[in-house]
C-alpha cells in the first residue's frame, strides 16, 4: 500500500512541476533592434511576434489565431521637446492600424486554468480509493487530506500569480501612459489587429493641444 501511495504522490509532482510559466517579457531591452523609421522627432523600430520570441507559447499561439500581432518597439526622442505616448499614431503601410489595450491583451492571454487540474482529479479517485482500501485493513478513524488535491491547489495559485505577473508587465509597457523625454531610449508593447505582416509599420506625431504636466516627468 505505501508503494502504491508513494507512486501517485510522485506521479503529481511530476504533473505539478509541468505547470505554465510566464516567461518575462523585461527581455524586450536587450533586444538588438532593427534600424528603422527615423526623422527629427523620433527614431523607430520594432520587432513583431514577441509573445513566441519570449517563449510564451501558449499567449503566441491566442496571438496567431486571432490575427493580433504584440510587437516590442523601440523609441528614441530626437526633438527637444518630451512626447507623450498617446501623440503617436502607427500605420502599417498607408492604413492606420488599430492598436490594442496592454490590460486587454493580459487579459486575454493570460492561462485561464491549468490543463493539469484535468489529470489531478482521476489521480485524487485513485488516491481515495488506496487510502479507503488501507482503512479497511486499519481502521484507525483519522480522515486522510488528499494530497493530491492539497498540490493541486497549489498549481492553481501558481497559475494566478503568473497571471498576474504577465498583467503587471503589460501595463508597464503601456505606451498611452508614456513621455518620451529627448534622447532616452524607451521600450514599450503594443497589440496590433491585422491579418496582413508588419513588414512596414510606422508612426506618425501627432500635434496636440494638452500640456505634459511636471508629474508626468517622473
Amino acid at each position: 500500500m505505501i508503494g502504491r501511495r508513494l507512486l501517485v504522490i510522485l506521479f503529481v509532482v511530476c504533473c505539478s512541476s509541468c505547470a505554465v510559466k510566464h516567461r518575462t517579457l523585461t527581455r524586450v531591452q536587450n533586444w538588438s533592434y532593427p534600424v528603422g523609421q527615423m526623422d527629427s522627432q523620433l527614431s523607430f523600430s520594432y520587432v513583431d511576434n514577441i509573445l513566441e520570441k519570449t517563449n510564451n507559447k501558449r499567449g503566441a499561439r491566442w496571438a496567431n489565431r486571432k490575427n493580433i500581432h504584440v510587437v516590442s518597439i523601440r523609441l528614441i526622442n530626437n526633438s527637444k521637446q518630451p512626447i507623450h505616448g498617446t501623440q503617436l499614431a502607427f500605420f502599417n503601410g498607408d492604413e492606420q492600424v488599430e492598436l490594442l489595450h496592454n490590460e486587454w491583451l493580459a487579459k486575454k492571454v493570460r492561462q485561464r486554468f491549468s490543463p493539469l487540474m484535468i489529470l489531478f482529479f482521476p489521480i485524487a479517485l485513485m488516491e481515495q480509493a488506496i487510502f479507503e482500501s488501507d482503512d479497511d485493513v486499519y481502521d484507525n478513524g483519522v480522515e486522510h487530506e488528499s494530497i493530491t488535491m492539497s498540490i493541486a491547489e497549489d498549481v492553481d495559485e501558481f497559475r494566478v500569480k503568473e497571471n498576474s505577473t504577465l498583467r503587471d508587465e503589460f501595463m508597464n509597457f503601456q505606451l498611452a501612459n508614456l513621455v518620451l523625454m529627448p534622447g532616452k531610449p524607451v521600450y514599450e508593447i503594443i497589440g496590433v489587429r491585422g491579418k496582413s505582416d508588419l513588414k512596414t509599420l510606422r508612426f506618425v506625431c501627432r500635434n496636440s493641444n494638452f500640456e505634459i504636466l511636471s508629474d508626468q516627468l517622473q
